[in-house]
C-alpha cells in the first residue's frame, strides 16, 4: 500500500493528520486520519495518483459529499468535510465506521435465509429510494457496498457505501457525453442498460443490481458468469436471468417472483421504484423485529470498512 505515501503524516488544512492507508480501490485511496481539534478518529478519501488530473473523477469525489449533504439518510456514511490537496485534487473526510460488509458475511456463511435477505434488501431499498428522489443513481449496488452493523442496543443497522460512480441529474451534459459507451459499476452486478453503455440510466438500474445481490445471497452464486468481461456483459444484455428457485427450491414462489421481477431484462418489466420493490417484499418478511435481531446476532466485526472499490470500466461492446 505505497500509493500516495507522500501524504502519510501530512496535515490537511491544519485540521486532519493522515495516518496509515486503510484501503485502495479502483479510483481512490482511503487513509486513517485524526481530527486535531479533539483527537477523533476518522477516514480521508483521496484519488489515486494517476487520477488527480482527471476532471470527471475529481468531480465525482466531490459529488459523494454532495449526495450525503443533499439526501441526509441515516443509511449513508456521514461526510464530515471536504477540501483540496496541494496537488489540486479533492479530498473527502468521512466518519469512521465499523461493521461487516455483506460480501464478507456471505463468504463466511454461504447463503442466508430468505427473510434475512428480504430484511437487508428492504433497508437498502429505503436508502436508494431517498437517493433516487434527489436524482442520484448509485450504479454499483453489490454486497461489498452493503455494511451491516449493530447499534448500542444491539439492533440492526444497514448502510450503503460508495456513491463514487453514481449518476446525477445535476451532472453536466459534457460529462454524460463522455460516459456514452462506457460501463460504470462492477460487471457482475450491472443492469443490461449499464452493460450497453447507456449513461442515462434510472432507478431501475439499481433495482436490477439489488436483485442480483438478493439472488447471490439466496443461492450462493451469481446469475451471470463468463470467461471475460466482454462476454459477461453480452450475456447480461441478451439473456434473461435464471430463476433463484432453480438453486433454492425452498424459496417460495412469491419470493422467487420478486427477485425475478427486479432482474427483468426489460426495465419496463421491473419494479418501477425502490418503494414498490420494498412493498413487494414486506409480506414476505414476517416479524421484522425478530428478523433484524437474528441478523444482527450473526454479524462479526473484524476491521474497518473503507468503501474504496468503486470501478468505472471503459468497455465497449455492441448492444445486440
Amino acid at each position: 500500500m505505497d500509493e500516495r505515501k507522500e501524504l502519510r503524516g501530512a496535515v490537511l488544512d491544519q485540521r486532519y493528520e493522515l495516518g496509515d492507508v486503510l484501503g485502495i480501490g479502483g479510483t481512490a485511496v482511503v487513509f486513517l486520519a485524526t481530527r486535531l481539534s479533539d483527537g477523533h478518529s476518522l477516514v480521508v478519501k483521496v484519488l489515486r495518483p494517476q487520477f488527480v488530473e482527471n476532471t470527471d473523477l475529481c468531480r465525482r469525489l466531490r459529488r459523494e459529499a454532495e449526495v450525503y449533504r443533499v439526501v441526509r439518510h441515516p443509511g449513508l456514511v456521514p461526510v464530515l468535510d471536504q477540501g483540496t490537496l496541494p496537488d489540486g485534487s479533492p479530498y473527502m473526510v468521512l466518519e469512521r465506521v465499523r461493521g461487516e460488509c455483506m460480501q464478507r458475511l456471505l463468504r463466511r456463511v454461504g447463503t442466508l435465509p430468505p427473510d434475512l435477505v428480504g430484511a437487508i434488501a428492504m433497508r437498502v431499498a429505503s436508502i436508494l429510494h431517498a437517493a433516487h428522489a434527489h436524482g442520484y443513481i448509485h450504479r454499483d449496488v453489490k454486497p461489498e457496498h452493503i455494511l451491516l452493523d449493530r447499534d448500542e442496543e444491539g439492533s440492526l443497522r444497514v448502510r450503503l457505501l460508495d456513491f463514487g460512480v453514481c449518476a446525477a441529474a445535476t451532472a453536466p451534459a459534457d460529462e454524460r457525453d463522455r460516459e456514452s459507451g462506457r460501463v460504470f459499476g462492477t460487471p457482475s452486478y450491472v443492469s443490461p442498460e449499464q452493460a450497453s453503455g447507456d449513461p442515462d440510466v434510472d432507478a431501475r438500474a439499481d433495482i436490477f443490481g439489488l436483485g442480483i445481490v438478493m439472488y447471490e445471497a439466496l443461492t450462493g452464486r451469481l446469475p451471470y458468469t463468463a470467461s471475460n468481461v466482454a462476454n459477461l456483459l453480452r450475456r447480461i444484455i441478451r439473456e434473461e436471468a435464471p430463476r433463484a428457485m432453480l438453486h433454492r427450491p425452498d424459496l417460495g414462489r412469491s419470493f422467487d417472483q420478486a427477485v425475478a421481477t427486479a432482474m427483468a431484462r426489460d426495465p419496463e418489466e421491473r419494479f418501477p421504484t425502490m418503494r414498490s420493490f420494498s412493498r413487494a417484499l414486506t409480506p414476505l418478511v414476517a416479524d421484522r423485529a425478530n428478523v433484524d435481531r437474528r441478523l444482527a446476532a450473526i454479524l462479526r466485526f473484524e476491521s474497518d470498512v473503507t468503501a474504496t472499490s468503486a470501478t468505472a470500466l471503459d468497455v465497449r461492446i455492441e448492444a445486440a
